[in-house]
């Protein structure tokens, strides 16, 4: 093997361009250590500092809310007067994507939904002084557009501060005037993180057209519920929300809002109201942190004793020391490029952790292996350096190339998880660079001693017997074929049967396994309470049945409840409350058997039809939705009752075979009168007895159509137009994951393309690309056997799972290709490539999925991902 590698060495003749660039590096060390070490404080400052803590990456969200009053006590009015002539006059602006508004007793909501890249609030802005120039708004009605993004309320607030009264006989009016005069307090510290601080007011204002007097009308209403002592209490409350800047750092602004409400609360002892945070990013961020921090100390710690047990000691320490740089380096480009640390930044970081791996393995156990052959330390940089380096750029790029797709998801989505593939790439390049550019520097002073060169020195390898043993059993049957085309052709044979039998297995796998692009996590810390009230109740009978909900959660949940709050996302249709749990860590039970013991507790619950959910780091399920639209209101009647009939408890089967069941059906409030792009419509809704929405909901479709035919709509007078489905955020889920299945056959070419110009052949890559059947498999092995769901997450787990395993031969057929040209024979080439780089594709499988092993343990919401 040696004579072999000798020829390698000679036939190489010069030097390429990337070892001249490491070397330069390594007989520069103090520029080089210098170089390095500002970097590493520039990151590390990034990461404690100077990076912004947010919940998440702000996003120019393509939505206006346009809401008013119109006192006439009549719906169809409304209806009529206002929410038809406005909708036609918005859905005539060239941005605009739909339109559906919701005409009630007294007042109106529409929701405009904008082209993709619109600036909602210029438009926004634009629409209303349209619809005031044209006139068509009665003299007594009122018109508002707002342009909201996701947050805790409806408005689209950042945080939230409940002002609650402890006594009873505090009125809804007293209240709102207090939760007024503590925004008035926030606003007098002058944060200069916030940017808006106002009341949610459950009160609307307007003008009776008969009598012409000011109205004031109560159409929402707050609680807040904490424990206290060994009870769980609900407060009657208003909700003060705030608005941020953007760039504001959640958590020191979290800590500055705390002290001021405790200044307040200290001034007001002796009055009966109560301000407290209750809803804000600061904690799940600080959680977020935590988990991050913890989970790459103990994945850095498994890589070492990983490194240690199957390179060495001295050559583990330089993969985590190279591993740091890289983290630390990637967080100093986030900052200068301008992201946040948020949500998504600290997932791809974790994600991060597995990828870069590779390359620091690579390269440091390149050098390792040079430095048991030769004495000369810079001989052993380039050499090492030279064998690894072009395989290491083309196995960096199929990488890079595997996560750009993300890049272009479109939507709501992909504004969101942009952040993802950016951090990736950066960490993927620069891990590439730190290969190439400070291992060597590192291995100068912690491997490459004068006691560690050399046959004799100090190569400290646990495993190296146990890896050459099972190396060469591997090779084997390829050793006992040569010289033999029978022999060979068999040997080929059973190979490719084997490969075969990995795909069968996994498309047989794969139709066991529930798709659902945001399934809900195995447990969280918080659930959510749905009350959808009966038609025709007031307001104050919402409050009464509310309270009546609010006692059975807060006695069923016990020590495991921590907070509640409405936030005002009440009215006399809906409330939704967001009750927060004690961290699962602490909990004996998980959310969903909280969530599914809660649900059977409101079985015969009279008043309003609850439904208990889970939070999640997703979107919360839609409700399967079908719309009948027509200004025909008896026939839409007619058939949303036949359709309501039809979808209660009918089963779905799936593909595998398995039945769920439809749930939860309803038909839309009759006294609320709503449109779709202008056209009235009737809406029945439905839920599902399973989680794996993404799926159900296309069965419900199908079950839809096929007894709804063109023939029986007709006999109701109804077109097949008529009939439309809603499928809420579930739509833009599915669009945005579309285009990840679009684009990966593109994916393939593209790396297919770049490969056959790395190694000049059509048919090596097709050689290397033989790896993703056996991930395949593996995917849809560990997916079923956790009963996890194929989703968005798992296919991040794929993308990153794809370079992975392209690498791993893409650094095998590079070296049996040096082999090739020395003169070795096929088999010699393979099964010689197969022995020398059989421990770092060990090294780098096993640290990779070691790594990822406390991140599986520390946060249910991961598991589907590092199960991939």
């Amino acid at each position: 093997m040696k004579t072999k590698l000798k020829k390698i060495y000679k036939s190489d003749g010069q030097d390429r361009l990337l070892p001249r660039f490491s070397l330069f590096v390594f007989d520069r060390p103090g520029i080089a250590a210098v170089f390095w070490l500002c970097l590493a404080i520039f990151g590390i400052a990034s990461y404690t500092t100077l990076l912004q803590r947010e919940g998440f990456p702000s996003v120019n969200i393509p939505f206006s809310i346009v809401t008013g009053t119109y006192f006439t006590n009549n719906p169809q009015k409304v209806d009529e007067s206002v929410t038809g002539p406005v909708s036609d006059i918005i859905l005539k602006d060239s941005h605009v994507k739909s339109v559906q508004s919701g005409a009630h007793d007294n007042f109106y909501t529409i929701a405009v939904q904008y082209k993709e890249g619109t600036d909602a609030g210029g438009v926004g802005k634009a629409i209303q002084q349209r619809v005031m120039d044209a006139h068509v708004l009665p003299p007594s009605a009122t018109i508002k557009v707002d342009t909201p993004k996701i947050g805790f309320t409806r408005r689209g607030d950042d945080g939230v501060v409940s002002v609650y009264a402890k006594h009873d006989g505090v009125t809804v009016e007293q209240l709102a005037a207090e939760g007024q005069r503590v925004a008035a307090f926030i606003q007098s510290k002058h944060f200069a993180s916030i940017d808006k601080v106002s009341l949610i007011d459950p009160f609307v204002e307007g003008t009776d057209p008969l009598s012409g007097l000011a109205v004031t009308n109560q159409t929402q209403f707050d609680r807040y519920g904490v424990r206290v002592g060994n009870q769980n209490l609900f407060y009657d409350s208003v909700s003060v929300g705030y608005s941020q800047k953007k760039g504001t750092d959640v958590i020191k602004l979290d800590d500055q809002l705390k002290k001021a409400l405790d200044e307040y609360n200290g001034a007001h002892a002796s009055s009966p109201y109560t301000s407290t945070i209750s809803a804000t990013y600061a904690n799940d961020i600080k959680d977020q942190i935590g988990g991050l921090q913890q989970s790459l100390l103990e994945g850095l710690g498994a890589v070492l004793i990983i490194g240690s047990l199957v390179i060495a000691v001295r050559a583990s320490f330089i993969t985590v020391l190279a591993m740091l740089s890289v983290l630390t380096i990637t967080l100093g480009v986030l900052y200068v490029i301008g992201y946040s640390l948020n949500t998504i930044t600290l997932f791809s970081l974790v994600l991060c952790l597995a990828l870069i791996v590779d390359d620091t393995i690579i390269m440091v156990e390149a050098i390792d292996a040079q430095r048991r052959r030769l004495k000369d330390p810079r001989e052993a940089v380039r050499v090492a350096t030279r064998k690894v380096s072009r395989a290491m750029v083309a196995a960096t790029s199929t990488a890079v190339l595997s996560f750009a797709p993300l890049l272009f998801v479109s939507g709501i989505l992909g504004g969101f998880i942009r952040a993802i593939p950016v951090t990736v790439i950066t960490s993927l390049l620069t891990s590439l660079l730190v290969a190439l550019i400070f291992i060597p520097l590192f291995a100068r002073y912690l491997l490459l001693g004068k006691k560690q060169m050399g046959p004799k020195g100090d190569v400290g390898e646990p495993a190296a017997g146990i890896e050459a043993k099972v190396a060469q059993f591997v090779g084997r049957p390829m050793l006992w074929a040569r010289g033999s085309v029978k022999r060979l052709l068999g040997v080929g044979m059973i190979a490719v049967v084997i490969g075969l039998s990995f795909i069968v297995a996994a498309g047989f796998l794969f139709q066991k396994v529930t798709f659902n692009i945001f399934p809900p996590s195995k447990d969280s810390n918080g659930l959510t309470m749905t009350l959808s009230f009966a038609p025709g109740t007031t307001i104050k009978q919402a409050e009464q049945v509310t309270d009546r909900a609010d006692k059975i959660a807060a006695d069923f949940l016990g020590s495991n409840f921590k907070s509640a709050a409405y936030y005002t996302n009440t009215n006399t249709q809906q409330a939704q409350a967001s009750i927060y749990l004690i961290s699962f860590k602490n909990r004996s039970v998980t959310s969903p058997q909280l969530k599914d013991q809660l649900q059977e507790r409101f079985k015969d619950f009279a008043g309003a039809q609850v439904e208990v959910g889970q939070q999640d780091v997703g979107p919360p399920p839609g409700a399967f939705g079908v719309r009948i639209e027509t200004s025909d209101r008896d026939a839409a009647l007619r058939l949303a009752n036949d359709i309501n009939s039809y979808l209660t408890g009918r089963e779905l089967t799936r593909i595998s075979g398995t039945k769920a069941k439809i749930t939860n059906t309803s038909i839309s409030d009759p006294g609320t009168y709503e449109r779709q792009d202008g056209k009235p419509y009737i809406e029945v809704t439905a839920k599902f007895d399973a989680t794996d929405t993404s799926t159900l909901v296309t069965l419900a479709k199908d079950a839809v159509n096929k007894e709804f035919t063109a023939q029986k709509l007709a006999s109701y007078g109804l077109s097949t137009k008529a009939l439309d489905f809603d499928i809420g955020s579930e739509q833009d889920n599915q669009d945005s994951f579309s285009t990840l299945a679009k684009a990966f056959p593109i994916l393939l070419v593209v790396i297919f393309l770049l490969l056959s110009i790395q190694f000049r052949s059509l048919l090596q890559p097709l050689l290397i690309f033989m790896a993703i059947p056996f991930s395949l498999f593996g995917i849809t092995l560990g997916l079923y056997l956790t009963k996890n769901a194929f989703s968005f997450f798992t296919m991040l787990g794929f993308f990153a799972l794809l370079g992975l395993s392209i690498k791993n031969t893409i650094l095998l057929t590079d070296y049996a290709n040096q082999l090739r040209r020395t003169g070795e024979p096929a088999v010699d080439a393979a099964v010689g490539a197969l022995r020398e780089r059989f421990r770092p594709l060990i090294a780098t499988s096993f640290t990779a999925v070691v790594s990822l092993i406390p991140l599986y343990l520390s946060d249910p919401f991961w598991e589907g991902l590092t199960v991939v």
